[in-house]
C-alpha cells in the first residue's frame, strides 16, 4: 500500500550509518522548511483536528498511545497545544493520553553517571510530546532514556514505578500498563520507526536475540526535587543498524489489524496494543522480528 511517511528501505539503511546527534540536526533543519512550507498550504483549526480523530474512530474513554509529527499535519492555530486539546476534549475524564517522551540524559563525566530530571530533562520525541509533557496535570514517568507521559484518571498509575522496572519496556511497567489497557496506537504523520510498542515483546516473551544492555547507573530527580540512584537498561547499540520496524505494516495490514486515515496533509495510523503484541509473538514463533529482516 502507497503511503505518504513509509520510509523506504534504502532510507532507513542510510540513516544507519548516520550518527544520532546529526540526525537531530538534519531534522531540525526540515522541521523549519515544513513549517515555512505548511503556512503557505492548509490551515487547520481545532475542530478540524476533533473531527479527523472521530473520523478514525477515537472516542470517549479510550486510552490512546499517540506518536507524532506536528510538522507533517500541515498548518495547525495554536499548534501543538491544539492537537493536544483535541485529544483530551474527544476521550474525556474517563480518558487516558499517553506520548513517549524519550530523552538523551545529560552524562556528569566527573562522576560517571547519567543525570535524569523527570521535570526538566527534554525530551526528543517531537513538538507534541514536548510540549505535553510540561502541561499542568500531566504526570511523566522516571525512566532516564525511556519515559512516558500521560495525562488522565489513570496517569499516575500508569507512570508509577518506572524507575523499578528491569528495562524500559517492563510488562510491569508503563508499557505493560499500556497492554492492560489495550491502549489504541495513533500515528499520526509516523510510520513504524516511530511505534515504542513494538518492544514491548521484547519483555513478553523469552526473545530470541539479546536486546538490552547491562545496567547503567544514573541518578534520578523526582518531581519534588529528591534526587535518587537507579540502575536502568537500554536497547543495545548495535541493533539500530539491523532493526526495520516498518517490516510490520504488512503484516498489520494483511491481517486488518491496522487502519491508516487521512489527517490533514498526512496520515493517521490507528491499530491496539494487544493486536499489535500478539502479532509479534506469533510471528517471533516463526523466527520473524524487526531485527533480521
Amino acid at each position: 500500500m502507497e503511503s505518504k511517511v513509509r520510509e523506504s528501505a534504502f532510507r532507513r539503511k542510510i540513516k544507519a550509518l548516520i550518527p544520532f546527534q546529526i540526525q537531530k540536526f538534519l531534522y531540525n533543519f526540515i522541521k523549519k522548511f515544513r513549517l515555512a512550507k505548511n503556512i503557505a498550504k492548509n490551515k487547520y483549526a481545532k475542530e478540524d483536528i476533533k473531527k479527523f480523530l472521530t473520523d478514525a474512530g477515537i472516542k470517549k474513554g479510550d486510552a490512546v498511545m499517540l506518536h507524532s509529527s506536528l510538522g507533517r499535519v500541515g498548518y495547525v492555530e495554536g499548534g501543538a497545544d491544539t492537537i493536544i486539546e483535541a485529544f483530551i476534549e474527544i476521550i474525556g475524564e474517563e480518558g487516558i493520553l499517553i506520548m513517549p517522551t524519550f530523552s538523551a540524559p545529560e552524562y556528569d563525566e566527573k562522576r560517571k553517571i547519567y543525570v535524569f530530571d523527570v521535570k526538566k530533562t527534554p525530551s526528543y520525541t517531537g513538538a507534541i510530546p514536548e510540549t505535553f509533557r510540561l502541561r499542568n496535570g500531566v504526570k511523566r514517568s522516571i525512566s532516564p532514556m525511556h519515559s512516558v507521559a500521560a495525562h488522565g484518571k489513570k496517569a499516575g498509575w500508569l507512570v508509577q514505578g518506572h524507575e523499578n522496572c528491569d528495562n524500559p519496556y517492563s510488562m510491569r511497567g508503563p508499557f505493560g500498563k499500556l497492554y492492560e489497557l489495550n491502549a489504541k496506537i495513533c500515528q499520526i504523520g509516523v510510520d513504524q520507526l516511530a511505534n515504542s510498542c513494538i518492544h514491548i515483546v521484547e519483555d513478553k516473551i523469552k526473545f530470541p536475540i539479546k536486546i538490552f544492555s547491562d545496567k547503567i547507573k544514573a541518578e534520578i530527580i523526582d518531581e519534588n526535587g529528591k534526587k535518587k540512584i537507579i540502575w536502568f537498561r537500554k536497547h543495545l547499540d548495535n541493533l539500530y543498524k539491523t532493526r526495520n520496524n516498518n517490516i510490520l505494516e504488512k503484516y498489520l495490514l494483511e491481517e486488518k489489524l491496522m487502519k491508516i486515515y487521512p489527517f490533514g496533509n498526512t496520515e493517521l495510523r490507528v491499530h491496539k496494543v494487544k493486536d499489535l503484541v500478539h502479532l509479534m509473538e506469533k510471528l517471533a514463533k516463526k523466527g520473524i522480528t524487526i531485527y533480521n529482516s
